[in-house]
């Protein structure tokens, strides 16, 4: 899978080469508008949660998190205090930050592989700024939204069983006193571990962006278009699609926030590059997880609309 998923990259690169040298002014258009959705929207969500939390894991404050959160998400979800820590605070930061600090607590020792691969199943949510925020939804639509997004993953989490310990106070204080590292070279990790994440974020939202307006020339119809685009990277599929009054629209969202799409996809991957987990049961988990919201919203609307 790693191979495969190496070539498929590089045959972005290719193709993504050749279409620039033939499209120079689109191109120039589509970066813009990618460049301005990441500094308006990506960068300000999701850069201080990757700086923050990278720099609490390393400075062992998010180990005091972890202890408060336990005695509520542990007993529910049968997780460890860590993996519950983990698994609340994914529900804000969006992804992928998410897999950047799964793996930083997995290289820190905190979880095991198997852990890390229940938690990449679990814990994959947009930002909420996005949703609520980006997306322009009334509130309503908002929030139908968003709990079709969350509700298969809390049910997921809900059904796991794993034995857990609580973890002491006196555990919490013996990492609070000896962290990983200075809070200097915590800093300067987090900050350099987080910019080299937002590389891989504009780097494949630039790839898969151009490989949707390459589909124009192709493709006639601007609904089938959106949809294909939510497939390759979900934030602008999903804003492109709700331009659309069509019943499968906020579906198709539901759908694009949960799977989280191709581009995150291969981003994760990169994030997770050197850790011994399963793409193809990560990419199975994404996109039975989107099928469940899609189908979840679908009744919904049905049933009240």
């Amino acid at each position: 899978m790693k191979k495969a998923n190496y070539y498929f990259t590089l045959f972005l690169v290719l193709f993504t080469t050749i279409f620039s040298f033939m499209n120079m002014f689109q191109i120039v258009k589509v970066s813009t508008n990618v460049i301005q959705i990441v500094l308006s929207n990506l960068l300000p969500s999701l850069l201080p949660f990757m700086i923050l939390i990278s720099l609490c894991l390393s400075l062992g404050l998010f180990q005091l998190f972890s202890y408060f959160i336990q005695f509520l998400f542990s007993p529910l979800f049968h997780l460890t205090p860590h993996m519950s820590s983990l698994y609340f605070v994914s529900f804000f930061c969006g992804y992928p930050t998410n897999a950047k600090i799964i793996k930083e607590s997995y290289e820190l020792g905190y979880i095991n592989i198997d852990q890390l691969q229940h938690l990449l199943s679990i814990a994959s949510f947009s930002s909420l700024s996005f949703i609520f925020v980006s997306l322009g939804l009334p509130l309503d639509k908002a929030i139908l939204i968003y709990l079709c997004h969350i509700a298969p993953s809390i049910i997921k989490a809900f059904i796991h069983k794993e034995d857990y310990q609580f973890l002491s106070f006196g555990e919490t204080l013996y990492s609070l006193k000896n962290p990983h590292m200075t809070f200097v070279q915590a800093l300067k990790q987090s900050i350099m571990s987080s910019l080299t994440a937002f590389i891989f974020i504009l780097g494949y939202m630039l790839v898969f962006q151009f490989v949707g307006y390459s589909l124009h020339s192709i493709i006639q119809n601007e609904f089938i278009l959106a949809v294909i685009q939510g497939f390759l990277e979900f934030s602008s599929g999903a804003i492109q699609l709700l331009k659309f009054n069509h019943f499968l629209v906020y579906p198709f969202v539901c759908f694009y926030l949960s799977f989280s799409g191709l581009s995150v996809l291969m981003q994760v991957d990169n994030i997770l590059e050197g850790i011994p987990y399963s793409f193809q049961r990560y990419f199975k988990d994404r996109l039975v997880h989107g099928l469940a919201s899609f189908l979840l919203c679908t009744l919904i609307i049905l049933l009240l609309y």
